[in-house]
């Protein structure tokens, strides 16, 4: 029950923070999907969990670019 958990929401977490760390989407996807793709090869979690963080992924994204536009860094 856990790993579903953290297949929800640390993408939509991890991208939301990168990006004010990084100020770009592009390097915030990066750093994601390697956390995310080490975390699920480690421990030989099924397939399907990939699929399960690719919406909360997506959502990051999108709350991530809302707040780069309303604050852009430096």
């Amino acid at each position: 029950m856990s790993e579903i958990l953290l297949a929800l929401f640390a993408p939509f977490l991890l991208m939301v923070i990168t990006t004010r760390v990084t100020f770009s989407l592009v390097g915030a996807s990066i750093v994601t999907w390697m956390v995310i793709l080490s975390v699920i090869s480690v421990y030989d979690k099924p397939w399907w969990l990939l699929l399960l963080a690719i919406p909360s992924f997506a959502a990051g994204v999108l709350i991530a670019k809302k707040v780069l536009i309303k604050r852009p860094g430096m």
